[in-house]
């Protein structure tokens, strides 16, 4: 089982320095390098210094556009949406809506355009975060994918015609994505995480040719359900994978943990283990200390996950 964390990452190489090598020493395998629109335009060291210093310390980096468009996670701040409204969502009334549009071929280009840099910097792997169906979004990209696909007009979809119509929509654009990195570098590992909410898309995702790396993030440490209760998703993700030849992943949360939930990590941790995904990441390194997603406890919830990939040693 491979084994890696998330990392918000630093501008400075000296203090990539220093967290790369204590990664190594964890003996972890991957780092996920959280990438912002920012780090490719005016905190570049990110870009820049991360993969060297990684496979000097042993380490694949694998890069997340993280918050890019305003969608994709956290970290929500695009430059590029202030630079080009036109990529901006549009609600059904016709008004502003504050995240981008995937489907709008300005947005995907300027994703397309991010890939090159990471390859160009020797990045190995692209991770295509939580892609979800954009319900609200009735932008000119939308409405005019609709009418190609199904010859009929958006707003006058029925619910059911318009989910289906949504959750194609992700998986042309992970389709998209992950055949234009696999063209302009062939080992480039490809790799998305669908949550769990968006199940009805796994068999789609992982019947995308492509796509090398599937997996979801069950983040139930604040919630009381029982750990156990994740095993049937994790096996149906895991079965899908295996038909389709892809490399299954899962996550671990180690971030926004309330104080006194920090025993679920390791309680969620034992599950994922014991289920013998292909890969277990955590999000996110040492608890995210320092941005608005941090735990309660960064130490203690930090404490639990390291316990988790010893768990995976010992396995």
């Amino acid at each position: 089982m491979r084994t890696g964390v998330s990392y918000m990452g630093h501008h400075d190489p000296t203090h990539l320095e220093v967290d790369l090598a204590e990664m190594q020493r964890l003996g972890l395998d991957d780092v996920l390098v959280a990438a912002q629109e920012n780090d490719f335009t005016y905190f570049t060291g990110k870009i820049d210094y991360t993969p060297r210093i990684a496979k000097d310390h042993g380490l694949r980096p694998i890069s997340i556009f993280w918050g890019a468009l305003n969608l994709f996670g956290g970290g929500r701040s695009s430059q590029f949406l202030l630079d080009h409204p036109a990529g901006f969502q549009v609600a059904r009334d016709g008004s502003h809506r504050a995240a981008g549009c995937y489907m709008n071929p300005l947005c995907r280009s300027r994703i397309k355009e991010m890939v090159d840099v990471i390859v160009d910097r020797g990045f190995e792997g692209y991770f295509v975060d939580e892609p979800t169906p954009l319900r609200e979004c009735y932008c000119a990209s939308c409405r005019s994918t609709y009418e190609d696909w199904h010859g009929a007009s958006l707003l006058s979809a029925t619910d059911a015609e318009r989910e289906g119509f949504r959750q194609r929509c992700v998986i042309d654009y992970v389709q998209e994505i992950a055949t234009y990195c696999k063209r302009i570098a062939p080992h480039l590992e490809t790799i998305c995480c669908l949550m769990p909410h968006d199940e009805a898309m796994w068999r789609q995702a992982s019947a995308i040719g492509a796509l090398d790396n599937l997996g979801t993030d069950l983040y139930w440490v604040n919630n009381d359900r029982e750990a156990s209760e994740m095993a049937p998703q994790i096996r149906t993700l895991d079965r899908l994978c295996r038909q389709s030849a892809k490399v299954h992943h899962e996550w671990l949360q180690c971030w926004n943990v309330r104080r006194g939930r920090e025993h679920r990590v390791i309680e969620q941790g034992r599950v994922l283990v014991q289920e013998k995904p292909d890969a277990l990441y955590v999000w996110a390194w040492k608890g995210q200390t320092g941005t608005t997603e941090t735990c309660d406890d960064p130490a203690t919830s930090w404490a639990a996950a390291l316990q988790t990939l010893e768990l995976v040693r010992e396995a």
